[in-house]
C-alpha cells in the first residue's frame, strides 16, 4: 500500500479482464519506469492523442519525460497502474488523480491499445470513484475530447454530468458526491 497525503493507503486489486487475463491495480512506483516506456509503446497515437490532447511522437518522449510520468508528487497526486499478473507485465493501463488543492480531484486513464474493450477503462474509472470517495472529494472530473465516444459513453454508464466546453473540443465529466457519502 503506498499513502498519498490527502487519499490514505490503497491497496492492491486483483480482478480478471472480460478476456479472462488476470490483472492487478496497484499504485505505480518508481521502478516501473521501464513498464511505463511499454505502456506508451502499446498505445496508438489516437491513444495517447485522446489521454493527452496533442500530438506527439512516442520516439521523441525523453527519458526526463517519462521520468515526470513516474517521479510525481505523491502528497497530491496518485497513480494506479494495472498489470498482467502472474508476472506483473506488461502494464495494461493508469489512472491518475490530481488533488487541485480543493474539494475537487482531477482524473485521467490511459489503456494501452491491445487492452480496449476488456473492461479495463471501466476499472480504471470506477476506481478513480472510489479513491474519490474514500478522500472525501466533493466532485471528481476529467476531461474528455469530443471524438473519444467510447469514453464518453463510459463515463454517461457511470453517472457523470458531460458538459461541452464551448470552443475547446472537450467535454467536462464530472461526478458530484453526496456530503457524507
Amino acid at each position: 500500500m503506498v499513502q498519498a497525503s490527502f487519499l490514505g493507503p490503497v491497496p492492491e486489486e486483483s480482478w480478471r479482464l472480460r478476456n479472462g487475463l488476470p490483472a492487478l491495480l496497484r499504485p505505480l512506483e518508481p521502478p516501473d519506469l521501464p513498464l511505463h516506456w511499454e505502456l506508451f509503446a502499446n498505445c496508438s497515437a489516437q491513444s495517447v492523442y485522446q489521454r493527452f490532447f496533442q500530438k506527439f511522437e512516442r520516439s521523441k518522449v525523453s527519458e526526463a519525460d517519462m521520468a515526470r510520468f513516474i517521479h510525481f508528487d505523491r502528497s497530491r497526486e496518485l497513480a494506479l497502474t494495472a498489470v498482467q499478473l502472474p508476472d506483473g507485465a506488461p502494464e495494461l493501463g493508469v489512472v491518475r488523480l490530481v488533488d487541485s488543492g480543493s474539494s475537487v480531484l482531477e482524473f485521467a486513464v490511459l489503456v494501452a491499445d491491445p487492452w480496449h474493450r476488456l473492461g479495463l477503462g471501466r476499472k480504471l474509472v470506477q476506481k478513480a470513484i472510489a479513491v474519490a470517495r474514500a478522500s472525501q472529494a466533493e466532485r471528481l472530473e476529467g476531461y474528455v475530447l469530443c471524438s473519444n465516444l467510447p469514453m464518453l459513453t463510459l463515463c454517461r454508464q457511470l453517472g457523470f454530468a458531460i458538459e461541452r466546453l464551448a470552443g475547446e473540443g472537450l467535454y467536462q465529466v464530472s461526478l458530484l458526491f453526496e456530503t457524507g457519502s
